[in-house]
């Protein structure tokens, strides 16, 4: 099969699902740490989706209203993780460690993470570099130029708003 195909059979074999998933699945009130913690990154992401849209990224494709099966997939595995994490203790328990393994993994990778793979991972997936920088003056704002090389500008949109 080619790889076109399997991306399509793929897309398929998610959105389908999701579209049935996002409309019977009820929504649920976090009150665990776990879950609140949990519902405030999702909200932030559902913020940065927002303002990419807003902004006419999906215009260029002939998606004004942005990307419906991403934010439905967002969706659902909000709604899922939330209802899981509020009705097991032990389902929370692997929430709460996923939280906290990503905190640390990405403070290790930060800690350890050279000015020139920055420079090569922001290149090689986003096709900018702050290569206009040196190694030592991208070393002393490491902490502030390391997410694009995870998230590009998307962490700029999940921002905490500064009024709200």
């Amino acid at each position: 099969m080619n790889r076109e195909f399997k991306l399509w059979f793929l897309k398929l074999v998610v959105n389908v699902p999701m579209r049935v998933l996002d409309r019977f699945l009820s929504e649920r009130t976090a009150t665990f740490p776990q879950t609140l913690i949990m519902e405030s990154m999702f909200k932030r992401m559902f913020q940065a989706y927002h303002l990419e849209v807003s902004q006419g990224v999906f215009k260029e494709i002939g998606k004004f209203e942005g990307d419906g099966n991403f934010l439905r997939m967002l969706n659902v595995s909000r709604k899922l993780l939330l209802a899981i994490g509020e009705d097991d203790r032990y389902y929370r328990e692997w929430i709460g460690l996923l939280i906290l393994l990503a905190s640390q993994e990405y403070a290790d990778w930060l800690k350890k993470v050279t000015p020139a793979e920055i420079k090569f991972w922001c290149r090689a997936q986003w096709y900018v570099s702050p290569n206009c920088l040196s190694d030592e003056a991208l070393s002393q704002v490491k902490d502030k130029l390391a997410p694009d090389a995870l998230a590009y500008y998307l962490h700029i949109l999940s921002r905490p708003k500064p009024f709200s």
